[in-house]
């Protein structure tokens, strides 16, 4: 049995000949996916993924364990965004002299998120008692709440936080001293997302003058032993493109249902043709930026990790192609280098190497270290690169580049209450799927005596899988793209 543990530095795959005596049908990695698809598909996938970050997000999903195979074709998951901690005035407060006396007066807020009877704070710090449960507006949109100033000067007034658009926060409840009664609660309840699985198919055709050439594959078993399996070399570089397909997939998926569900797009059996959301559509912070600085990435990391309060370790990968690694190396060279910024870098003494005429220059940036502790990875994305999206996409003014290689994805892949905030959602029992239709030949792998079912000099292989990629958060990643012009 294989085991189902990801990471051991025991997997491995090489390109060799083709044994006859020692490669058979019961050795083999084809023979070994008909029978144990879920064990083996994350393996192959840590395995393809772990040295060549073409397709990351399956390698940092299923690839590492964080993949969960469903009954339906549907899922559902709840999701918390940040707690709402301020709420603006709704509607402009007549009047002058607010709260002089200790006299009550009233502010109004678009809903009733702030409970009776908690202290509000203003924007300089002013703070007022609500005294009563706050009524709602004839026709509703609003809430007038009675409150009264905390500051026990007579001559105190409130002097901020009137006005429409001007914010404030809930801190404590404060009760008599004797006879008090409980209060309420503001509880923001996570929301709900429902998406729906998207299958994915990929075949290819061989003829009957088959290579000799075969990958073989060394995989870790239950115990701490160790298998060695084999496919056809040929086979192995096309599930390496059909891995790359189901990763552009996860990155650039658009949906073809609305909020209804209902699936409009048919293929030509009538058949609903499902496409859930990949993670670009998922993440709902979106920037654009024409030259990145310092200051722009702090308050962007920062930013990101200030949502992240509940994470039990936070953790943030930024995706980008050559531009943005460029963009980012640079932007943090431009800021240390300056005069004022002169830092000596712990550890090195120089960042050129050799002598005479024999120099290389050395050191660039790949991660950033935010002031609370926490730090950003940079990932080159081949796909940003040399993609569809990116061949297709303007080039950058300068480089020439892809403006697609300039973007930045920053992707929370925190965990939440034990769960990874990045899943791979798979259907069960089709989480990777391969069969062959033999014609003159049967492709090495598969039973030998199986039917023909074709006529054709040759074979063709097929590849299915039913899936999706899940972000639990929405609002602690960030798609950050240039508009160089």
């Amino acid at each position: 049995m294989i085991s189902s543990t990801i990471g051991g530095s025991n997997i491995s795959v090489q390109r060799t000949i083709y044994n006859d005596s020692q490669m058979t049908d019961m050795n083999s990695l084809s023979n070994a996916m008909l029978n144990t698809p879920t064990e083996l598909s994350p393996i192959i996938t840590h395995l393809a993924g772990k040295d060549d970050m073409r397709f990351p997000l399956s390698f940092l999903s299923e690839g590492m364990g964080n993949a969960k195979s469903i009954d339906n074709l549907e899922f559902e998951y709840r999701i918390q965004t940040r707690k709402l901690m301020t709420r603006p005035v709704h509607t402009t407060n007549a009047g002058s002299n607010l709260g002089q006396g200790g006299a009550t007066f009233e502010l109004v807020f678009p809903d009733k998120w702030f409970v009776f009877p908690y202290v509000l704070v203003n924007g300089v710090g002013e703070q007022v008692r609500i005294m009563e449960e706050p009524v709602e507006s004839i026709g509703g949109g609003s809430y007038t709440y009675r409150v009264q100033l905390v500051n026990p000067d007579s001559a105190a007034v409130l002097t901020s936080g009137f006005t429409a658009g001007d914010l404030w926060a809930q801190l404590f409840a404060p009760v008599g001293v004797d006879f008090s009664r409980g209060n309420a609660s503001n509880w923001q309840a996570p929301g709900k997302v429902r998406n729906k699985l998207t299958t994915i198919r990929k075949s290819y055709h061989m003829s009957g003058n088959a290579k000799d050439y075969v990958a073989e594959f060394t995989l870790p078993k239950k115990g701490g032993s160790t298998t060695k399996l084999w496919m056809d070399y040929e086979e192995y570089q096309h599930m390496l493109s059909f891995k790359e397909e189901c990763e552009m997939y996860y990155w650039y998926g658009q949906r073809t249902y609305g909020a209804d569900g209902v699936v409009n797009m048919k293929d030509e059996n009538g058949q609903p043709v499902v496409i859930g959301p990949g993670l670009l559509e998922q993440i709902i912070n979106q920037e654009t930026y024409s030259s990145l600085t310092e200051t722009h990435l702090k308050n962007i990391i920062g930013d990101l990790f200030y949502g992240m309060t509940d994470a039990n370790k936070k953790q943030v990968n930024l995706y980008t192609g050559t531009g943005g690694m460029r963009e980012f190396d640079e932007a943090l060279k431009n800021h240390f280098g300056s005069a004022a910024n002169s830092w000596q870098v712990s550890g090195e003494t120089r960042f050129i190497t050799g002598s005479g005429r024999s120099l290389g220059l050395t050191g660039y940036f790949k991660s950033y270290e935010h002031i609370d502790g926490h730090s950003v990875n940079v990932i080159k994305l081949p796909l940003f690169d040399h993609g569809p999206v990116a061949r297709a996409r303007a080039l950058h003014p300068v480089t020439g580049y892809s403006l697609e290689s300039y973007r930045m994805v920053f992707v929370d892949q925190s965990s939440y209450d034990g769960v990874s905030n990045l899943r791979m959602i798979n259907k069960k029992n089709r989480e990777y799927l391969r069969w062959c239709v033999a014609g003159s030949v049967v492709p090495r792998g598969f039973d030998a005596n199986m039917s023909r079912a074709s006529d054709v000099d040759g074979a063709s292989v097929h590849m299915l899988k039913t899936a999706g990629i899940s972000l639990g958060r929405f609002d602690t990643s960030l798609d950050l793209q240039c508009t160089a012009s």
